[in-house]
């Protein structure tokens, strides 16, 4: 499987040990403007897994280890907005989504969700609470900030697969901008990437078999169109360190796709992390453990 030999290196698992700082190299266009452009300006956002916390807890806020970050994050330098990468709220309902919204507006900055199983129980409220408006309310979307491209998929549409609509969506989005996009930051719930036949069996999901699919079409379809993008790809995923067996934190480079998954609410080693893009277009990663060291 093309999986097997792509995906024969080392893999970077942090399981206690959760403050660092990585800087990757990301390509960048040179700027021939003698004014300053604002799409060149520094800029960071953060990226949290799991935000309803601890699976034995009754909270409907967000996670109140991550709630008592709120002030650093909003003082964290050249913050822009935020990602929630899946299972925001215990329970779809609107008392639930209302104490997100409630707990969001305090950032006073945008939040975009990817959605997780938790959050489309009732998929219908998700989307018409958090759905693209301007696409039929659909769970799935893209934007643009600075010269790098946003894209948030829903992972749970096709058991973490990306197809029909969704796929068809990606593929678009990509030929009209990758080429002009300095970097690709791609957010989803699952980790897609994840198959018991590659490297990646040895990561521990928030679920395990049989309640994960064995493989999807992210090494037959979604991986190969990645590969062909000459900007760095940057793909989060929000699955992991909710329980004791989950594997808290991921991270893995493979040319030019960098695959990061995290998450909270084992009350041990929660994490989420920021995201630095600098005025040439690098890319830095602080990751923030909540429970300190």
């Amino acid at each position: 499987m093309r999986q097997e030999y792509r995906v024969e290196r080392k893999i970077l698992k942090v399981s206690f040990i959760f403050v660092f700082f990585i800087s990757l190299l990301a390509s960048c266009k040179k700027n021939d403007s003698t004014s300053p452009d604002p799409a060149t300006q520094p800029y960071s956002f953060f990226v949290a897994g799991h935000t309803y916390g601890n699976h034995l807890a009754d909270n409907i806020h967000l996670h109140p280890p991550f709630k008592d970050q709120f002030s650093y994050i909003k003082n964290y330098p050249d913050m822009a907005f935020g990602v929630l990468t899946g299972d925001i709220v215990r329970l779809s309902n609107a008392e639930s989504w209302d104490a997100v919204d409630e707990d969001i507006a305090s950032l006073g900055f945008p939040v975009y969700f990817a959605p997780g199983n938790h959050d489309v129980t009732d998929r219908k409220l998700f989307e018409q609470r958090y759905g693209d408006p301007v696409n039929n309310n659909r769970s799935y979307r893209y934007f643009n900030y600075g010269k790098d491209l946003f894209i948030v998929l829903d992972s749970e549409l096709d058991k973490w697969n990306i197809s029909g609509n969704q796929l068809t969506f990606l593929q678009t989005v990509l030929s009209e901008n990758a080429q002009d996009s300095r970097n690709i930051f791609v957010f989803v719930h699952a980790l897609i990437w994840w198959d018991d036949e590659n490297i990646f069996k040895n990561i521990h999901t928030n679920w395990w078999p049989p309640h994960i699919p064995d493989t999807t079409n992210y090494w037959t379809e979604i991986e190969p169109l990645l590969q062909s993008i000459s900007s760095p790809v940057y793909i989060f995923a929000g699955d992991l360190g909710a329980n004791e067996q989950a594997t808290p934190f991921m991270y893995y480079k493979d040319d030019n796709i960098t695959y990061i998954g995290s998450g909270m609410g084992n009350l041990v080693d929660d994490n989420f992390l920021f995201v630095q893009i600098n005025s040439m277009g690098n890319v830095g990663f602080d990751l923030i453990a909540l429970q300190g060291d």
